[in-house]
Formats: C-alpha cells, sequence, structure tokens
C-alpha cells in the first residue's frame, strides 16, 4: 500500500454511528452498528510506540491513527516519524523506449487479508448469535496465530550499508479491520491486517523498513497456514468435519465444511460469478483482435481487469440487516430454520486431533517426497518457502489438536524434503569468522536474507543435461544443402510471397545442421510463422508427406500452429498423455494380429480388421518414427521435464525436434527455463530479428 493508499478505504467501511459506545455488550455492538466494527491494533511492535509507553493490542484505530499510519509513516499515537522521514516519492520519468512511467511512492505498508472459506462464511452467516461469535473468535485466532508465527519466522528489516545484513524484527504494528460481506453483498468474513513498513530491528532497536521480499516469498505458505489453523479451531470448537473440494482454476484443493452444499456456497458467491462472467467477455474479445487463446498469464490479467469494472461500491448496512437477507436466500436450500442447519454441521468429524509425536517418520518422509515432486513440477528452482507451503497443502486434511503441532510436523516435513533436493546457492565460507552480530542463533550467516537460498532436483538437472546433449548431437535427420538451398528461394505453398533472406538462411541452417535438437528464436512479428512454413515445405522436399510434426502448450496455439504451418498440430501435454498409451495399442494389435492369423472370412473378422486399422492409424498418429520433424511452437512455455519427454522420444525414434519462440517472453506454467538454457549454450541459434508487423 503506497503513501495514502487504503485509508479512505478502510475508515469508509467502519462502524457509523456511537452504538459501540452506548452498549455494553460488543456483540450487540458489532451487529447492530452500520458498517464494520473499528479497527483494532493488533502485533508485537505495539510496545514500541507511543515513546516507549506502547498501545494495548486490541485498542480502536481512531481516523487519526490510521492516517499518520499510512499517510505519514508515523507513530499513531505521537506523530513522531518512524524512522527516517517519508519524501514525495520519485518523479514521473521516461524511458528508454519513449514512454512515460510514473513515479515510485514510497510503500506504507502491506494489506495481508485473511478470507474464510466461503463453506464457514456461509454457516457463520447462518447460525445464532453465540454459534457466530464462537466461528468469528476461531477466525481472529488463527489470523493472530500466523501474524505471530510471521514475526517469528518471516517479518525482517535489512541494516548496513545497502541493506546487506537481515535483522530479526521485535514485531510489527498492525491494524487489523474486519469485513462481513463481498461487494455483491454475499456474506464474507474477512479481515484486512494492515502492517506498517516500520519495524524495530531487534539489534538496535532503530526502526526501519520491512523485508518486502521475505514477506513476498512467505505469503502462500502464509495463507496456508492460516486455513489449516482455521480448521484445527473449527473443529476443536464445534466439531465440523471438512471436504476437500475441485477448484475452478487450480489443480489444488480447497476444504470446505462438511455438509455445506455446493449450491449454496455459489448462491453465496455472486461477485465471483460476476467476474467471471466479465473475464469470459474480456477473453473473446481478446481472441477477436489478437487472433488466438491468451495465456494463463494474460488470463489472470483480464480477471484482475474484470474485478475492477465490475467493482461496485460498499453497501454499508448493519450485520443484523445482512443476516436477515442471507437467511432468506438460504431457505431454499436449508430450509425455514437455518440456525438448526448450521447446529446439525456440527459434531461431524470422526478424525482424531493430533499431535507431532502421533505420526510416523515414514509417514512424514512420504510427505515430504510429494511435496519435493510438485514443487520441481512447477518451478525449476525453488526456495524452503515454496516447500514448507507445499508441505502445508499436504497436511491440510490432517487435524491437528493445537496449531503448534501443525507448524512443528510442517517443518519437520520441510527438512526431509531440503533432504532430497539440490542446493543451488553457494554455501556460505567462513561464517565462523563473522562478528556474532552478522550470525543468527542456529549459526547462519545474516548476509543471506531467511529463505533465500535456492534449490532444484537430480530430476531436472538430469533433463536439462539431456537436452543440452541433443542440442549439441550432430548425427540427427537432415535436409541436404542443395535440396534445402532449391525450395527456401522458391515460393511456399499456399503463399503468395517467398522468404526472406534472414528467414531462407535460418530455414536452411535448421535442416541442414543435423542437431536432434534445434532451435529457432525471435520476437513477436519476426516471421516465426512463416518460417516455420518453409522449414515444413524443406523438410517434406527430401523426407516425404507427413514428415512434420506439430505441437505447442495449449490448444489454442496448437490450432495457430496448424493453421500456420499446415500440419497436424496437438497439444504437448494431450500428445504425452496419448503416447503412454503406445505400449498398450502395440499389445492390442498383437492380440487382433493373433487372432486374424487363425479367423475365417466371416462379420467378425471383418471388425477385427477394422479394429486392427484403427489401432495401427492411432499408433502412426502418436508416435514418431525415423526421419520425421517435431516443430514445438512457444517452445518458452513448454516445462523442461516435457521437452525431455519429448526430445528423448525423438531420439528413440530417429528423429529432430525443433524448438520455436522466444525465451524472453512468458515462462511456462510447469518448471522451464530449458528454452534459455539451449538458446545460450551455443553461439550460432538461429535467430530472427527484422520485425515485419
Amino acid at each position: 500500500m503506497t503513501l495514502g493508499a487504503g485509508f479512505r478505504y478502510l475508515m469508509s467501511s467502519v462502524a457509523r454511528s456511537d452504538q459501540a459506545g452506548r452498549t455494553s455488550d460488543p456483540l450487540t455492538a458489532y451487529y447492530t452498528a452500520e458498517g464494520t466494527p473499528p479497527g483494532r491494533f493488533l502485533g508485537a511492535g505495539l510496545t514500541g510506540l507511543g515513546a516507549g509507553r506502547g498501545i494495548e493490542r486490541g485498542a480502536i484505530v481512531t481516523e487519526e491513527h490510521l492516517w499518520r499510519m499510512l499517510g505519514m509513516l508515523q507513530d499513531p499515537v505521537t506523530g513522531a516519524p518512524l524512522g527516517r522521514p517519508v519524501g514525495a516519492g520519485s518523479a514521473a520519468y521516461i524511458d528508454a523506449a519513449g514512454k512515460t512511467r510514473k513515479g515510485r511512492k514510497p510503500v506504507a505498508g502491506f494489506d495481508l487479508t485473511f478470507s474464510v472459506p466461503k463453506s464457514v462464511s456461509v454457516a457463520w452467516a447462518l447460525a445464532d448469535d453465540a454459534t457466530r461469535a464462537r466461528f468469528y473468535a476461531a477466525h481472529q485466532r488463527a489470523l493472530q496465530f500466523v501474524i505471530g508465527y510471521a514475526e517469528r519466522q518471516v517479518f525482517a528489516t535489512r541494516t548496513g550499508r545497502g541493506g546487506v545484513v537481515s535483522q530479526d524484527v521485535r514485531g510489527v504494528v498492525a491494524a487489523a479491520f474486519d469485513h462481513w460481506d463481498s461487494r455483491s453483498g454475499d456474506p464474507q468474513l474477512h479481515t484486512h491486517v494492515v502492517v506498517l513498513n516500520r519495524v524495530q530491528a531487534a539489534s538496535d532497536g532503530g526502526w526501519r523498513t520491512l523485508d518486502s521480499k521475505a514477506l513476498f516469498r512467505a505469503a502462500v505458505g502464509l495463507s496456508e497456514l492460516y486455513n489449516g489453523v482455521l480448521a484445527d479451531l473449527l473443529t476443536a470448537e464445534l466439531g465440523v468435519a471438512w471436504d476437500a473440494q475441485r477448484r475452478a482454476r487450480s489443480t489444488e484443493p480447497k476444504w470446505e465444511i462438511a455438509g455445506v452444499p455446493q449450491a449454496l456456497r455459489e448462491e453465496f458467491s455472486m461477485r465471483t460469478s460476476q467476474i467471471e462472467a466479465v473475464k469470459e467477455d474480456l477473453i473473446a474479445s481478446f481472441v477477436t483482435s489478437h487472433g488466438r487463446q491468451p495465456t494463463s498469464t494474460e488470463v489472470l490479467k483480464l480477471r484482475q481487469r474484470a474485478t475492477l469494472e465490475t467493482r461496485p461500491d460498499k453497501d454499508l448496512r448493519p450485520l443484523s440487516q445482512l443476516v436477515t437477507g442471507w437467511r432468506r436466500r438460504a431457505q431454499q436450500y436449508v430450509g425455514a430454520e437455518p440456525e438448526a442447519w448450521v447446529a446439525g454441521l456440527a459434531g461431524r468429524n470422526d478424525l482424531p486431533l493430533l499431535r507431532a509425536s502421533d505420526l510416523a517418520e515414514e509417514i512424514l518422509a512420504d510427505a515430504a517426497r510429494v511435496a519435493v515432486d510438485k514443487v520441481a513440477a512447477k518451478r525449476a528452482t525453488f526456495t524452503r518457502a515454496n516447500l514448507l507451503a507445499e508441505v502445508l497443502r499436504q497436511v491440510a486434511g490432517v487435524r491437528f489438536a493445537d496449531p503448534g503441532e501443525r507448524v512443528t510436523v510442517a517443518e519437520h516435513v520441510t527438512h526431509l524434503a531440503l533432504e532430497q533436493v539440490v542446493r543451488l546457492t553457494p554455501e556460505d565460507v567462513g561464517i565462523e569468522l563473522l562478528p556474532e552480530g552478522l550470525r543468527r542463533p542456529d549459526g547462519a550467516s545474516r548476509l543471506r536474507p531467511r529463505d533465500a537460498i535456492q534449490y532444484t532436483t537430480t530430476t531436472l538437472l538430469e533433463a536439462e543435461e539431456r537436452l543440452l546433449a541433443a542440442s549439441r548431437q550432430v548425427d540427427g535427420p537432415c535436409v541436404d544443402t542443395g535440396v534445402a538451398a532449391g525450395v527456401a528461394a522458391g515460393p511456399l505453398p499456399g503463399r503468395d510471397h517467398p522468404l526472406s533472406a534472414e528467414q531462407a538462411d535460418a530455414v536452411c541452417r535448421i535442416a541442414g545442421s543435423g542437431r536432434v535438437v534445434d532451435l529457432l528464436v525471435g520476437p513477436a512479428g519476426t516471421g516465426k510463422s512463416t518460417t516455420m512454413a518453409g522449414v515444413r515445405a524443406v523438410w517434406e522436399a527430401q523426407h516425404g508427406p507427413g514428415s512434420v510434426v506439430g505441437l505447442a502448450p495449449s490448444a489454442a496455439a496448437a490450432h495457430v500452429l496448424a493453421e500456420a504451418v499446415g500440419v497436424p498440430t496437438e497439444n504437448t501435454a494431450k500428445w504425452l498423455i496419448e503416447t503412454t498409451r503406445q505400449p498398450e495399442r502395440k499389445a492390442i494389435l498383437a492380440r487382433l494380429r493373433a487372432r486374424l492369423d487363425r479367423a475365417s472370412p466371416s462379420l467378425r473378422t471383418r471388425a477385427l480388421v477394422r479394429e486392427a486399422h484403427r489401432t495401427t492409424d492411432e499408433m502412426e498418429r502418436w508416435g514418431l518414427r525415423a526421419g520425421q520433424l517435431v516443430i514445438i511452437d512457444e517452445a518458452s512455455m513448454t516445462g523442461t521435464l516435457e521437452l525431455d519427454q519429448i526430445t528423448t522420444l525423438a531420439r528413440d525414434a530417429g528423429a529432430k525436434v525443433l524448438l520455436v519462440g522466444d525465451w524472453a517472453q512468458l515462462s511456462p506454467v510447469s518448471a522451464g527455463g530449458a528454452f534459455k538454457l539451449l538458446a545460450t549454450d551455443r553461439d550460432d541459434t538461429p535467430e530472427l530479428l527484422d520485425v515485419r508487423r
């Protein structure tokens, strides 16, 4: 949150009346007041405010307090600057490309939003007052536990020249603002925890900025920890059970309270439905204007745009009024007595509440292996924070007797996972010579930020080695120089213009290199599609029709490649899945041929012949043969392990692989980086530079 940002939003949503001061019952106060309760202070760093007198945790955050914090980076009590006085930020400037860029504004804080799962919001909204308070209390305990954990393990600051020394902090100064609903009026219990971008270093008590990189690395893990702790607390408090549910845009399951039907969750997810509808319209417009489907990153940006375009103004109403409306909407799903329905969700848990000592080491070792495999499938390199987040996902379905037990298990499994990976960051040398102030309690150097060490797996390193070896191997299929030059100099089939000199040179170099893995690099607009069409024409001139196969990382990209080059093209994931069935097809074909050898002419024999032909066609479609060329478009978006699998199949069959793309563009969803690795491994990589559109 930049200086001043978020101030009005947070203050405009709090209770409008003075009802909180007219009653001694806080439950009644927040239930009847218009809007949401005033913010409250939290964090161990509160003790350093007010000229050393401190601020009590849970104290009300006034408008003046919040303005001093987010608008001036000052002590909310005294108004004294916390650390160096804040400047106005940098002015707008013109970059090297001639574009006007906005100047950077000082960062005042970070908004950590703790939002309960939709099923919890639904149960909380429909429960009686006492049960609703128990849901709310569990939510507050969970977020406070996570903030406390982060103060010990995540939050840090930097000291020394250039901020080279990573220092622990005495705690954070934060303000928590509860919200009851989404902007569409659906129940959505969530709390904005605004963490001030000023902390006291544990070493000298000086006020400095937070290390935002450390916070960013840990964000996913903190989210998973909150979800797990909340589930533990609600199970212990109410006895609710949990079910793993599929997500619409992720392969990771989400955990919802058992017994809350999907239809009811969707009824109270109107905001999500609105965003998704507008997002689909934006995707359709994108396809029309770009001639292709957007990538996953572009889809995310379109969804962010849809979120802003559909954002209505906040409608501030008392929680009592909101509850009345929610109960009316829920009756068609839960009947006329929503409170009784919520009561029926309790007592369903049949899982034991475990402690760390209850789990066998073999089970934890298995969880560590799964965590490593899942992280390595998504990232070529990763940190301990990435592993911890995945470990917390692996134990999400386990119920623990105490939040601390969940942390103990997660950190132990993460330690086991680190024993299975390869450290890429060099070991620190001469730590024993560092002054005590530059060493952590565990002996590690403070000159390296916490969780900044990079790791990978031997599986990925071996895949990269095989790709490099294939790229350097020059005994693969090729095209005679004369044939390649003759075809490249003439008109291409179905095109009214010949290849440019640059394109023709790239085509001839690729076709005649003999490399098992070759590359064509070029940014958008340089004519990669035309060049690939030239490669196809040259290759088929010597190896015959059907000798070129196309692959792309998405169905949309495969369709574009098929139209541009004119060859059968498939999604890489589907192609790899189908290739795993080749042994099965081979066995089926062998059985069919054995039966046909003994068969007499009949209708059944004809059916067997048709099945044999169909199986043979499938084997040819999903297999490779000697002399074929496999073109993989958008190769920078294809994962390293996928490229290794395809290359291995091609090399075994005596085929060649051509990777086409731009390593400076989008990276793959899975672990990637191989395209750039191969492109920079040689000094003669075919590359297109002339932009033609």
